[in-house]
């Protein structure tokens, strides 16, 4: 799997022309496509969009407004967080869920159709009786198609799939690869803001934390608060070889302004790195043991080997846009939620050595 940049998104709408516009998955799915677009646009074309006008209260970080604003930025990102957990955990239900509205509607369709005025006339007619006028129970097609309609709620996938899609596109990170361009361990910038989601840049931006959950049955914590994961490119190399800054840019020279500057110095040395050890502990990716979790050296690549070649991706050990998205409940590829699996030894092929490349 290669980093290549696809095209930007642009600001449409979740569809709603299949006729099932009161369906409350999808009016969740529009309602995060409606924040998505809010924070892209803006108002006037000589305005810069709404998610950047956000993070310049930032250098007011004392003043009541600006405290506000972060507060409600703070609260946004968590309902998201638990935005993600649950469409996740609607996933894992559909198949139940789907048999149970499945046996329902069949149930329904049976009770309807034994119940009907044409069956109980075949039936009289069949033993040598006169037809009945009516059907001895006469609103039981009604009370069903009112039962039909509230096991309808139950999601399809198609459902889960825009709300899923809404969400990536809220939180995933896209950062250009090393290599291209000129860019080096050393480069300040590697986040992609065209395709990196607002929210994601909003919390580099305020410099705060998001709720990651969902680490499945046996985990040790129930949710982690990963901060700067994703704010820079992450190789295995010592911690002081990498950026010391992170740094957001928005705008043309002469006019451009800093959005984020993220230190990695000092107290903040590798803290990304420790995000990523935290979510692989979380998940049960904890062989081998990682002397400095600060550190992004041989123990985490074999961690990364084990948890890529375990969730289908490209087992190279090194933290790409595929795996980075993946640790946090993101498909890369297909731009929708996908819950990170767990370590389970008997996923792994027979002969698989985490310690090398294949």
């Amino acid at each position: 799997m290669t980093d290549s940049t696809p095209a930007p998104a642009t600001n449409t709408s979740v569809a709603t022309t299949d006729g099932r516009d009161d369906n409350p998955f999808r009016a969740v799915a529009i309602l995060l496509d409606g924040v998505r677009v809010a924070l892209e646009s803006s108002k006037r074309p000589d305005q810069a969009p709404r998610w950047v006008r956000v993070i310049r209260v930032r250098e007011f970080s004392e003043d009541p407004i600006a405290k506000g604003v972060m507060k409600a930025m703070d609260v946004l990102t968590l309902a998201i967080a638990y935005l993600q957990r649950f469409t996740l955990d609607a996933k894992d239900l559909l198949v139940q869920g789907d048999a149970a509205k499945a046996l329902v509607e069949v149930s329904a369709e049976f009770i309807k159709t034994a119940t009907s005025k044409e069956f109980i006339n075949s039936l009289e007619l069949a033993v040598g009786q006169d037809p009945s006028p009516n059907s001895p129970i006469p609103d039981v097609a009604s009370i069903m198609d009112k039962i039909v309609q509230i096991a309808d709620k139950v999601p399809e996938p198609d459902d889960l799939k825009v709300v899923g899609a809404a969400l990536y596109k809220l939180l995933a990170v896209e950062l250009l690869p090393l290599g291209e361009a000129g860019l080096s361990t050393s480069t300040t910038n590697h986040v992609v803001q065209e395709h990196t989601g607002k929210l994601r840049l909003l919390q580099f931006g305020f410099d705060q934390r998001f709720k990651l959950q969902n680490f499945g049955k046996g985990a040790s914590v129930s949710s982690l608060d990963v901060g700067r994961l994703g704010a820079r490119r992450l190789l295995e190399t010592p911690s002081a070889s990498l950026a010391v800054k992170s740094v957001g840019k928005f705008g043309e020279a002469p006019n451009q302004e800093t959005i984020w500057e993220l230190d990695f110095s000092g107290d903040k040395l590798g803290v990304d790195v420790q995000d990523a050890v935290s979510i692989l502990d979380a998940l049960g990716y904890n062989t081998p043991a990682i002397p400095n979790p600060k550190e992004f050296g041989a123990p985490l690549a074999a961690r990364l080997r084990t948890f890529q070649q375990i969730n289908e991706l490209p087992v190279t050990g090194k933290l790409d846009n595929a795996t980075l998205n993946r640790l946090m409940h993101m498909d890369y590829d297909a731009k929708n939620l996908k819950r990170a699996k767990r370590y389970k030894a008997e996923l792994l092929p027979q002969g698989f050595d985490a310690s090398k490349n294949p």
